[in-house]
């Protein structure tokens, strides 16, 4: 198989490059910006909606980005009869009935996406593996334990309303990248999605005090009661901290489980617990 990769620089794309090193497969990567070749992975430069020809021996597809965008390149241009795996977010659900309307239009970009793809996929006769990962961590770069523990390592503490007990399944950036080649070895796996919770299911401020134990020692969660947080709020908007952020405070207090059992059964998902 030959691969072509969009997204291999970001976080996933991290752990996976890592693992395609390893394999020594030969791998075309989608970049913006000019890149010497690294370990047998080839860069091109472009983008999604101004894609470089593309060589006519390509294989497989894998697109650790935005599914919205992947999505669209593909129902309009991709080559037929490739075997893709996309990965998408359990966003879909989690964020539906956000009080945010940026959450509540990303929740519909990503079911839209997911339409979008399976459709073209049997227009095009490909194979296409959605996967579905829960919240992301293991490398610094996601948009929530590390964004709180960088302010932990500034003001020492992370104020959280009491409600947020909310349970969690992080999910390791490595363990994303596994399930992605291990979808290649599982034809049935195409035409399906699936989602990926990690190994340990924790209230979220559990799971905050576990991370900032590693990421900002000697930092610690200040519980507050609704009104108390509600001002600290106001404070931190006033300082410019935590700005968009509504949407996510209000699902601290709300359960965003999956169910591991459909890709454990499909390709023996077996995440680690959280370790961060």
């Amino acid at each position: 198989m030959r691969l072509f990769v969009v997204g291999l620089s970001g976080q996933v794309g991290d752990a996976l490059r890592l693992r395609l090193h390893e394999s020594g497969q030969p791998v075309l990567a989608l970049s913006r910006q000019a890149r010497p070749p690294d370990g047998g992975i080839e860069w091109i430069v472009g983008t999604l909606q101004a894609m470089p020809p593309l060589p006519d021996d390509l294989d497989v597809v894998l697109s650790l980005g935005p599914l919205d965008a992947f999505a669209a390149w593909f129902a309009q241009s991709a080559p037929p009869g490739l075997r893709v795996v996309a990965l998408g977010s359990t966003g879909r659900v989690d964020k539906r009935a956000s009080p945010d309307p940026a959450e509540r239009a990303l929740a519909e970009r990503l079911q839209a996406a997911e339409t979008t793809l399976f459709a073209a996929a049997q227009a095009r006769g490909a194979a296409v593996t959605v996967l579905r990962p829960t919240l992301l961590y293991g490398n610094g770069r996601d948009r929530t334990l590390s964004p709180l523990a960088d302010l932990a390592r500034r003001w020492h503490v992370v104020p959280l309303p009491w409600s947020a007990r909310g349970r969690r399944q992080p999910v390791h950036v490595d363990d994303v990248a596994g399930a992605v080649l291990a979808c290649l070895q599982a034809p049935a796996t195409a035409g399906q999605a699936y989602d990926l919770p990690g190994g340990e299911t924790l209230a979220f401020d559990a799971m905050l005090r576990r991370a900032l134990a590693v990421y900002a020692p000697g930092s610690r969660v200040l519980r507050l009661p609704g009104p108390l947080f509600a001002f600290a709020r106001w404070l931190a908007g006033r300082a410019g901290v935590g700005a968009g952020a509504t949407g996510a405070l209000e699902r601290l207090s709300l359960d965003q489980l999956a169910d591991p059992g459909p890709a454990h059964a499909a390709f023996a998902w077996a995440p680690r617990r959280f370790v961060p």
